[in-house]
């Protein structure tokens, strides 16, 4: 029987951001008693919750959100499950054949302390020089950033630098390891260097 796994954080005021990206500020500006109808006005970054990086979040010159292939956002996936590690290493991945990859790591708990934590676990150079050369579409991990809190641009730019679709603070604390079919949605934000997605995982 097939079930369908949100994998998508809330996305509400006051939650955890990168710092210096903008967080989100949701008002109600129409309401029922006071209309018809209830209207939100909402102002927030483009890289807050569960989100997708494109390669000009990085890259001078690369596709923007509204123009990622849609096969980097829907597909067969495999969910990787690292729970002891800080560093995703080269090593961690050697054995993976997959298109769509997603690491399930000790930052499947942070989401609880609704904190932003430095001391997330992140992918090394060595492990995204792998998946260059694996040639895979998308990698996806369960934070805010795929790479280290200092010094993080490397990471992003050899993945963006090859086109591998980048998305960051899924929610995996449900999931277990092994091949599900990931569906990604990002905001069709026009010229976008990123957007924040719905995404659900499909276990058939």
């Amino acid at each position: 029987m097939m079930k369908i796994h949100d994998v998508s954080v809330s996305i509400y005021n006051g939650m955890p951001v990168f710092p210096g990206d903008p967080p989100p500020d949701i008002r109600r500006v129409v309401s029922m008693p006071a209309g018809a109808f209830n209207v939100s006005l909402m102002r927030t970054g483009t890289h807050v919750g569960t989100h997708v990086d494109p390669p000009v979040h990085f890259i001078e010159g690369g596709y923007t959100v509204d123009r990622i292939p849609l096969d980097h956002l829907y597909g067969p996936a495999c969910v990787i499950e690292l729970p002891d590690v800080d560093s995703v290493t080269a090593d961690c991945l050697k054995g993976v054949d997959a298109d769509i990859i997603l690491l399930k790591t000790k930052n499947s708990a942070l989401w609880e302390s609704g904190e932003f934590r430095k001391d997330y676990a992140y992918l090394d150079e060595g492990a995204a020089l792998l998946l260059v050369e694996k040639k895979i579409k998308t990698i996806g991990i369960d934070y805010l950033s795929i790479g280290r809190f200092d010094g993080g641009d490397a990471v992003h730019k050899i993945l963006l630098g090859a086109g591998i679709t980048v998305i960051e603070g899924l929610d995996l604390r449900k999931i277990r390891p092994g091949r599900y079919t990931l569906a990604c949605l990002p905001l069709k934000i026009k010229d976008g260097d990123g957007a924040p997605a719905r995404a659900f995982l499909i276990e058939e």
